[in-house]
């Protein structure tokens, strides 16, 4: 948003509709065709008159307004300069001088006139107004706001000042009082969309969601198709973990600009969340036609179509995927498993990172809220008998911490663990653990042994289907006696398969089979619903597991 510089026309009384015949050399009929923006005959006629009487300082002054106009600030000055010269005690000539000077890079010249011109008209709010744009843009945020400041105790109704010094707030991030300074602003002049739009979004970058909603929807009412208040309630209601709405906005500024592939991939991203998997490979098809050099996207679609058991459209797209990145080694194990036809034992790693950095702004609503997420609750409840002590709890896959807040309270040492540093941010706000790490949990057992009482992974081992090695490395990492809680998604053909969804499901007996051979014994297994998909029940299976 640009600060508002005060440029005011030195004659403000004509008649803008009439004009006097072009062959009439006056002053006024010359200003009235510079204020109707005829520029190039207006600026004939100022040096006409100037060639008649070169001291002229409405002409001067009329001829340099215009230049600058032109963005011909050199000449401005030189013009203006001239002008002064003639009226120097004219504070209109000295503010266009300073504006002229501040276009041209000369702040502390610039500067100088307008201090010149306050000391001669302390009453004169223009400038004041002006010499704190020349700081803002020397970006010397507390003198900038001090002149405002000064400007509005001076004239409490010169509103360009109040608009600026929102802008000076938030510069310095004193985001509380560009808030209250952009209120006081829309109190008088409610149809201000600039402050409004900025209220907006700072209240939005201040987490006060709902409010920067209801601004946002303000603007929608007048600025339907303005293309930023579209995103930005889309995000908003990301946020909120309302995807419907978040959807309905992103498409809305779909249709502003249908070449917009960030736009484009948002929405598939929100499908896939969604669990529509379909309706997300058609969105991330129109991003990768309008542009062929996007990773995430070709990596998104390899995944969705890996999800339907597409392989080799899958694959086209990993292809690409490692065309843009050539050294990612995560990719080219995925396009290596797939040509020799081997299954994939679980999903890929930056897939899981990429899909939960997305989704860290509003997991926790859209679960509760919208799925009904009740996971981290039942396993507790699950878990009732075994936290009689406080415990070395793991929490791996962590999240957002929504286990961690109900584990807390049994822990004598509570560590989290994700791949997604943006989840654990959020985590990190909840404030419940001893140690957050940034890592994938199997490397991190790696050399792990009789550490942890309880190991819990909630909606983890969903995104892998081979889990002989998550049970090898648990066992070894838990004390004797400790005890492994997490869930499965259920499935009755094989041991285990990748679903739509981009989940694998397990059947019972593989898990019972890994129970044995891993030398676990069963404490619990229920059936139960963890959480809804496309608005139907999802049902899995809910394990504690004790070591021997």
């Amino acid at each position: 948003m640009e600060i508002f510089s005060v440029l005011y026309y030195f004659i403000l009384t004509m008649d803008k509709k009439s004009f006097m015949p072009k062959s009439s050399l006056t002053f006024e009929a010359i200003s009235q065709l510079h204020r109707a923006g005829h520029l190039n005959e207006a600026k004939k006629g100022y040096l006409k008159l100037l060639r008649i009487n070169s001291c002229d300082a409405n002409s001067l002054h009329g001829l340099g307004i215009l230049l600058i106009q032109q963005k011909k600030p050199i000449e401005a000055i030189s013009y203006l300069k001239k002008a002064i010269a003639q009226q120097p005690q004219n504070p209109v000539i000295q503010l266009h001088l300073a504006n002229a000077l501040k276009i041209q890079g000369l702040f502390d010249e610039a500067i100088q006139v307008l201090q010149k011109t306050i000391s001669a008209h302390p009453n004169y709010i223009p400038a004041l107004n002006n010499l704190g744009t020349i700081f803002y843009e020397k970006e010397q945020w507390q003198t900038a706001i001090d002149a405002y400041r000064l400007a509005i105790f001076k004239e409490p109704t010169f509103m360009d000042a109040y608009y600026n010094l929102g802008l000076a707030y938030a510069k310095q991030k004193n985001f509380k009082e560009a808030i209250q300074t952009y209120r006081i602003l829309l109190e008088n002049l409610p149809d201000h969309f600039a402050a409004r739009f900025l209220l907006a979004s700072t209240l939005m970058q201040e987490g006060h969601i709902a409010d920067a909603i209801l601004e946002f929807l303000v603007i929608e009412s007048t600025h339907a198709f303005h293309f930023e208040t579209q995103t930005n309630l889309a995000t908003c209601y990301l946020k909120q973990g309302r995807l419907n709405e978040a959807k309905m906005h992103y498409l809305k500024a779909q249709n502003l600009r249908p070449a917009d592939c960030q736009i484009l991939y948002n929405l598939g991203v929100i499908h896939l969340q969604q669990g529509q998997i379909d309706a997300a490979i058609q969105y991330y098809q129109k991003a990768v036609a309008i542009d062929q050099n996007i990773f995430a996207t070709h990596y998104n679609l390899g995944i969705a179509f890996l999800a339907k058991h597409h392989i080799p459209y899958a694959l086209i797209h990993f292809k690409e995927a490692l065309r843009i990145e050539p050294n990612n080694q995560a990719v080219a194990y995925t396009i290596n498993r797939l040509s020799a036809q081997i299954p994939m034992l679980a999903a890929p790693v930056e897939y899981v990172k990429s899909l939960f950095d997305s989704y860290a702004d509003h997991y926790d609503l859209h679960l509760i809220k919208t799925l009904d997420y009740q996971l981290p609750k039942l396993l507790t409840e699950c878990l009732s008998l075994s936290l009689a002590k406080k415990l070395d709890i793991l929490d791996i896959g962590c999240g957002t911490g929504l286990c961690g807040t109900l584990l807390k309270p049994y822990a004598e040492r509570l560590i989290g663990i994700d791949l997604s540093e943006k989840m654990l941010e959020k985590a990190n706000d909840k404030q419940c653990y001893d140690q957050l790490i940034a890592a994938d949990f199997l490397e991190f057992l790696t050399d792990k042994y009789t550490c942890y009482d309880l190991v819990i992974a909630a909606d983890v081992l969903v995104y892998r289907g081979e889990l002989e090695s998550v049970f090898k490395k648990v066992y070894q990492a838990l004390k004797p006696a400790g005890v492994f809680a997490f869930n499965t998604e259920i499935n009755t053909e094989t041991d285990f398969m990748m679903n739509p969804s981009g989940r694998f499901s397990h059947h019972k007996n593989y898990i019972n089979n890994l129970v044995k051979k891993m030398c676990f014994k069963i404490i619990s297994c229920k059936t139960v619903k963890t959480r809804l998909h496309n608005k139907d029940d999802l049902y899995g299976y809910l394990y504690i597991l004790e070591r021997n």
